[in-house]
């Protein structure tokens, strides 16, 4: 049985307009009727669920592309392997974030201890730079990270 993009979206919890992004990027792309319409079958509704749960987990589209890529070329146990080198990447990259946050909290709490108002600017320059002392001690590593996380 098949269903439309109103339809399915409502079956696998995601806005009908993700599923036709999915579409335009050829992630998940039903077949059309005549009229142009979308169609979503079982198999489609269980990519749209597995790309749901990868997304939830923290995978970009581009890794969920690898997998359902993998998992076309065979069987499900093919997809394992491919599957658990993603998950170890993920780990490793919030690992560093975490490490990241924890100095990051260090700095906040040794900054509060000390006093913020004890900067000494002169409260008359346009751009108090007592928050200078508390930034990230690698700036591009956190911008990596951020943009990693997107």
């Amino acid at each position: 049985m098949t269903h439309t993009v109103k339809d399915t979206a409502a079956r696998v919890g995601l806005p009908s307009r993700t599923l036709r992004y999915y579409d335009r990027i050829g992630l998940v792309c039903p077949p059309r009727t005549a009229a142009g319409y979308r169609v979503y079958g079982p198999e489609d509704e269980g990519k749209l669920r597995f790309v749901r749960r990868a997304r939830t987990l923290g995978f970009s589209l581009e890794q969920i592309r690898e997998l359902i890529a993998v998992s076309e070329r065979g069987s499900c146990s093919a997809l394992v392997p491919e599957v658990e080198r993603l998950l170890d990447e993920k780990i490793a990259a919030i690992d560093a974030q975490v490490i990241e946050l924890g100095t990051f909290r260090e700095r906040l709490v040794a900054f509060r201890a000390g006093g913020a108002s004890g900067c000494g600017c002169s409260g008359h320059d346009a751009f108090c730079g007592c928050l200078g002392d508390v930034a990230l001690a690698d700036d591009t590593a956190f911008v990596e990270s951020q943009r990693q996380s997107a």
